[in-house]
């Protein structure tokens, strides 16, 4: 929390709010053709998403993208201000939500362990069905959890898009879904427990749940 507090400070400092300005698309001689730009960006976007090598969950994409954007934003504000066409309020506006929406969730994997735990002692089973049953708590209760966040991230990216003009919203469009693309390839995995058959999984429900 202190983490992100510091960074949303850092930004508000070095990314002036402009009360005045207007954010509506300005009409400039010699600007660069609008629609062409527009055009070029939605076609880019009607590719198809392709995960070659899932190792994310398609509902954990949408946070890892936007959580990465907000690093890139305290990074480099200048680069993410040109890359998503946006104001330099605007460009503060996006850290803060995003800021914020990091700070809100929590990825409840000691939630996740205590359902697996419960199940475990509670069930009457033995051998490998009972480490299943334990494994299958663990698995619902860590589905719960990715739902509500994939849910509460529609939301923070809705409300992002919200505040953009027609050619930021498709900058912003294009910058998501080659972001997802990346992301899904990535090779990147979430932390937590190892729970994904009775081999891999017995160990884990072990250290856990017989303490």
């Amino acid at each position: 929390m202190l983490r992100e507090i510091k960074l949303a400070t850092f930004l508000l400092l070095s990314l002036p709010a402009l009360a005045q300005e207007n954010l509506q698309p300005q009409t400039i001689d010699g600007a660069v053709d609008t629609k062409a730009v527009l055009e070029e960006f939605r076609q880019s976007e009607s590719r198809e998403l392709s995960v070659l090598a899932p190792t994310i969950a398609p509902e954990e994409i949408d946070q890892a993208v936007l959580n990465r954007l907000m690093q890139e934003i305290a990074r480099d504000p200048d680069t993410s201000r040109a890359r998503l066409g946006v104001s330099e309020a605007q460009l503060q506006d996006i850290f803060i939500t995003l800021s914020n929406a990091r700070s809100f969730i929590n990825g409840s994997e000691i939630a996740n362990i205590r359902a697996m735990c419960r199940a475990y002692t509670n069930s009457e089973l033995r051998g490998d069905a009972r480490i299943q049953k334990a494994l299958d708590a663990y698995k619902t209760r860590a589905k719960f959890t990715t739902d509500f966040i994939s849910r509460y991230y529609g939301i923070v990216l809705s409300d992002i898009q919200t505040g953009l003009s027609d050619l930021s919203r498709t900058k912003f469009d294009a910058y998501m879904e080659d972001r997802r693309r990346r992301m899904a390839n990535a090779g990147i995995v979430t932390l937590g427990a190892v729970v994904e058959n009775i081999s891999s999984g017995t160990e884990t429900v072990q250290f856990h749940c017989r303490r």
